[in-house]
């Protein structure tokens, strides 16, 4: 049986790997072979670098990881559940401020 990582060490690092196959819709495999090939990965890496987002909560500080992981269990929420959450309460804040209301340079646009 193989060892897993514990720990945030590297998340995008591991000295074993595991074969595993998926089936998947060929949209689906279009879409992340499309992506993958936008940020420069293969496939492969990319679906790793998106499942260990997931499980790690996206390389977060410690202490946001924790305030996260505290908010889902108190809303009884699977992990997929509260990202969807959570990018529901975001599409809120976009509809009452507008797209980009937080990015760098935002507030001297509008003036």
């Amino acid at each position: 049986m193989a060892k897993e990582k514990v720990g945030r060490e590297d998340p995008f690092q591991s000295t074993e790997k595991v074969m595993q196959t998926f089936r998947m819709t060929r949209e689906l495999v279009a879409f992340l072979k499309t992506e993958a090939s936008a940020k420069g990965l293969d496939l492969t890496a990319y679906v790793n670098r998106l499942l260990e987002g997931v499980r790690t909560w996206f390389g977060l500080p410690d202490a946001a990881s924790h305030l996260l992981e505290a908010d889902r269990e108190a809303l009884n929420m699977g992990r997929y559940e509260y990202i969807l959450h959570v990018l529901f309460q975001r599409s809120l804040e976009l509809r009452e401020k507008g797209p980009g209301f937080d990015a760098p340079g935002a507030e001297k646009k509008k003036r």
